[in-house]
Formats: structure tokens, C-alpha cells, sequence
């Protein structure tokens, strides 16, 4: 049995590899700084704060594994990202976990924006800890193209960026991989996983709107610049890592619209 702890184990993917580990019968300590309502079976909160570094070491002790999944989607939170990477892999070191496993994004590294270079130093600071790592990134999460129609359905519209294709996965599945990875008899520096297919974000939009019978209306906008290109070109997918196996359109109609 082996004893992980997941950091961020309160959101989307940290909870669903608190789950799956904890299925898998292995010790699971989740990092937070606020005590979450309900844990799976078996898992337990320990209080720390990565950007302080209050709690971390003591959250640490006899851990194998750390799963990383913490996230700083403001600019107010995104030093988690360095400074707390920076405060986690040392006090890891110090604690002598043997394996690291942090949570990414695929194409984190090409594009230029504030969000995927402080990813892109993230990763940087976890190979580099001195500890044996696998860096896992992801395609996006079904639960954030659904929050985003949702949120803009409100004002009647779906947007639907012309060119852009998403290969969208189930949080499920990412919880999945992070287990898979913690738990790997031999590390693997990184891997790409994806959902079941890349789909446009046109039949995305289509897809959310008839499974919650919306009103909003499709409507396809131009992105131009760097994020433009980006999307238009591809370089969020990785056709070739298909992983997830549950669509978008089943997630949507297992998981409420």
C-alpha cells in the first residue's frame, strides 16, 4: 500500500485521483487550506498552505508520492504555481518522497500567455527537484467547456471559435491517469493524455445546447493573435494519446448539464 499526497485534492482532477486512489485501497492525505465538506472513504485532510509553506512539511511525513493537481487561476493565486512548486519540491526532497507527479496542460508550451508560462516554469521546477517526476498534462476537462456554455448562455449566446477543435476529457479519466502515474513501477518523465476524439467547438456547442434543450444561440467568433493560431492549428490536442474514454455528450447526461 502506498501513502500519497494529493495537493489541490479539493478540485476538479485532484478530487477524482482522491477517489481513484482511495478505491485502490492506498493511503490518501489531501493538501488544502480549508478542510473539505466530504472526502472518499478513507481519505483524510491535512491543513497547508504551499505559498507560506505552513503545514507542508509536516503533511509530508512517511508520504511516498505526491500528486500534484494545485491551481492558481487568478493572478492573486498563481505564485502556487513557482513559489509553491518551489516550497513543495524541497520540502519533498527533505522528506524523502520518492515520486512527484504533477498535473499539466497539453501545448502548455506553445503559446505565450500568463497562465501556460507560469505552467511551463511549474514543470520546470518539478524536473528539476532532484526527485524522480512524471509530468502528466491533459487536454481540457468536459466540466470547463460545459461551465463556459453555460456561463454564456445566460446571455443567449454559445461562442464557437472558428477553427478551434477541442479534445475535451472527463475528469474521471484524468484522476485515472494521475493514479496510473503514482502508482507506475517504473516513472515516466511525461505523457500527453486526451479525450476520446478532438471535436470542433461548433459541435461542441451544439452538443451542450440539445442535451440541456437551451435556447442560446451558436455563433462563431474570430480569435485572432497568438491564442488564434493556436487553436486553429491544433496544438491543444493530442490525437495520437487518446485516453479518456466517456464523450462529452455522455459526461453531460451522467453528470447534470
Amino acid at each position: 500500500m502506498t501513502t500519497v499526497l494529493v495537493v489541490g485534492g479539493t478540485g476538479t482532477a485532484g478530487s477524482a485521483a482522491v477517489s481513484e486512489l482511495a478505491s485502490r485501497g492506498h493511503t490518501v492525505r489531501v493538501l488544502s487550506r480549508h478542510a473539505p465538506t466530504d472526502l472518499p472513504g478513507g481519505a483524510t485532510h491535512t491543513p497547508g498552505d504551499l505559498l507560506t509553506g505552513a503545514g507542508v512539511p509536516e503533511a509530508l511525513t512517511g508520504v511516498d508520492v505526491v500528486v500534484s493537481a494545485a491551481n492558481g487561476q487568478t493572478r492573486a493565486t498563481r505564485p502556487v504555481f513557482t513559489d509553491g512548486a518551489r516550497t513543495l519540491t524541497a520540502a519533498a526532497r527533505d522528506a524523502g518522497v520518492r515520486r512527484l507527479v504533477l498535473l499539466s496542460i497539453v501545448g502548455v508550451d506553445r503559446v505565450k500567455f500568463a497562465y501556460y508560462e507560469a505552467l511551463v516554469e511549474q514543470e520546470r521546477i518539478f524536473t528539476q527537484s532532484g526527485l524522480d517526476t512524471t509530468v502528466v498534462r491533459c487536454t481540457q476537462f468536459h466540466s470547463l467547456v460545459r461551465s463556459l456554455f453555460a456561463a454564456t448562455a445566460r446571455v443567449g449566446v454559445l461562442p464557437a471559435v472558428r477553427g478551434a477543435r477541442f479534445q475535451s476529457i472527463a475528469p474521471a479519466d484524468v484522476g485515472r491517469a494521475l493514479t496510473e502515474a503514482a502508482l507506475a513501477p517504473t516513472p515516466v518523465a511525461r505523457i500527453e493524455i486526451g479525450g476520446p476524439e478532438p471535436e470542433s467547438m461548433r459541435d461542441l456547442a451544439h452538443t451542450w445546447k440539445r442535451v440541456t434543450a437551451s435556447r442560446a444561440v451558436v455563433v462563431g467568433l474570430p480569435v485572432p493573435g497568438a491564442v488564434g493560431r493556436f487553436l486553429r492549428e491544433g496544438r491543444n490536442l493530442t490525437p495520437e494519446n487518446r485516453y479518456g474514454t466517456t464523450t462529452f455528450e455522455e459526461w453531460l447526461a451522467s453528470n447534470g448539464s
